[in-house]
């Protein structure tokens, strides 16, 4: 006995919409064991993933990667995470990635710091990381 099912959901899905790409997403963060438990993380849910643990690496990663969104500390040692969310708003415009500050500082100045400086969230250390993913999820890739 033949079995259409995958067949059916195959045509189905070849006659409609090409499948989407993951959701690109550079992580950038000094300590390696936050990058890489929000790379698993990410990576968890299929997102595709590149990490970097300095400031002075993003502005190259962002062209060469493209990524849909960027998880970007703020305190880096070697630069500042406003000072590249600037550099990187002011450079793409319209088309930058959305940038979601991951980051330990978390008063109303840093807040409102980083929304000037052209990020679009603001996640403060700790987070949860279920909490993270749900607003990862509602985005999609451009």
């Amino acid at each position: 006995m033949e079995s259409r099912g995958t067949d059916e959901k195959s045509e189905r899905h070849s006659a409609g919409q090409p499948p989407r790409r993951p959701l690109r997403v550079l992580i950038v963060d000094d300590n390696r064991d936050s990058l890489l438990t929000l790379g698993m993380l990410c990576r968890s849910e299929g997102m595709d993933v590149q990490m970097l643990r300095r400031g002075a690496e993003v502005p190259a990663a962002v062209a060469q990667f493209v990524p849909d969104v960027i998880l970007l500390d703020i305190g880096l040692p070697d630069r500042s995470g406003f000072d590249i969310a600037e550099e990187l708003t002011e450079r793409y415009g319209e088309h930058c990635p959305l940038l979601i500050a991951v980051t330990a500082y978390s008063s109303e100045k840093e807040r409102e710091m980083a929304r000037l400086s052209g990020f679009h969230h603001f996640i403060a250390k700790p987070y949860d990381p279920q909490s993270l993913l749900r607003r990862l999820s509602v985005l999609r890739p451009r």
